[in-house]
């Protein structure tokens, strides 16, 4: 997975994406092991989204590099952020649709997860939410320093 990711964020062209989009159910597997750990809880859950959030912090650093991922003001937090968001939104998505679902409809429901999360994730990820910076100029007069995570100056471009 995190070989498949870091092809994604530091390629940047729609046809490496649209190529692992197509053969998404290969991931079932890994995916259904992964929803079971985390709603099982404990040290494995733990263990495992500490692992997930590593992983992205470096093929997010890679998308940087490669000039495809903006840079962050925290890129630790931000990470850890989006991992959050990602297991968490699948963790719910999975037990209000698929608690029980056996391993071969799994790959079935995998597509319909992703076909329903992609569109509103590119166009968030891409567009972003809100209109102006204001919210966030207002945060960093709020909070006594700016995280010093990640590079500052050209994240505030």
């Amino acid at each position: 997975m995190r070989e498949q990711k870091t092809k994604t964020l530091t390629d940047g062209t729609a046809a490496m994406f649209m190529a692992q989009l197509a053969e998404v159910e290969r991931f079932a597997p890994v995916v259904r092991y992964l929803l079971r750990s985390l709603q099982a809880g404990g040290d494995l859950a733990v263990t495992l989204i500490e692992q997930m959030i590593a992983d992205a912090e470096e093929y997010l650093a890679a998308g940087e590099a490669a000039g495809v991922i903006l840079p962050s003001r925290d890129r630790a937090a931000r990470t850890r952020y989006l991992a959050y968001q990602a297991a968490g939104g699948m963790v719910l998505w999975f037990t209000v649709h698929a608690a029980t679902a056996e391993p071969e409809s799994f790959r079935t429901l995998f597509r319909r997860y992703v076909e329903e999360i992609t569109l509103p994730a590119l166009e968030l990820f891409s567009q972003g939410l809100l209109v102006d910076r204001s919210m966030l100029d207002d945060y960093l007069m709020y909070v006594p320093d700016p995280p010093s995570g990640g590079d500052a100056a050209t994240a505030a471009r």
